[in-house]
């Protein structure tokens, strides 16, 4: 239910900010891309602990994001999307909107930050993936 939300919330911001030519694709891109980073972080955050090896490099990193955006972009078709508009525009489903709307607005705000404190951390590690 949690990342209905975060699709439909994105699905919401494209269709707002003037380009509804692709308003799935886009959500789908920018849902895949938050969560492709979160992996990415989380990978690194592994490696400096000595769990795991760095996994990954440009080739990989571009293929996981392509694979998560195909596949959200999949699961999210447009009659999914008419379902879910109709399930979060319900009466009953009022009362939860603002705790997903904080779940929402905390997810993005705990990437950014994971996003500039990891590398601060150990500089570079999230540059990993464009060396050669």
């Amino acid at each position: 239910m949690i990342f209905d939300y975060f699709f439909f919330k994105f699905y919401k911001i494209i269709l707002k900010s003037g380009i509804p030519e692709f308003p799935r694709f886009y959500a789908s891109l920018l849902l895949g891309g938050l969560i492709n980073l979160n992996l990415l972080i989380f990978n690194t955050l592994l490696e400096k602990f000595d769990r795991v090896t760095y996994l990954f490099d440009n080739i990989i990193a571009g293929i996981s994001l392509s694979l998560i955006v195909a596949f959200i972009f999949i699961i999210y078709n447009n009659s999914r999307i008419e379902a879910i508009k109709l399930r979060f525009s319900a009466e009953e489903f009022q009362p939860k909107k603002k705790k997903l709307n904080i779940l929402f607005v905390l997810y993005i705000v705990l990437t950014a930050l994971a996003m500039f404190l990891v590398p601060l951390w150990e500089p570079g590690c999230l540059l990993k993936m464009w060396r050669g």
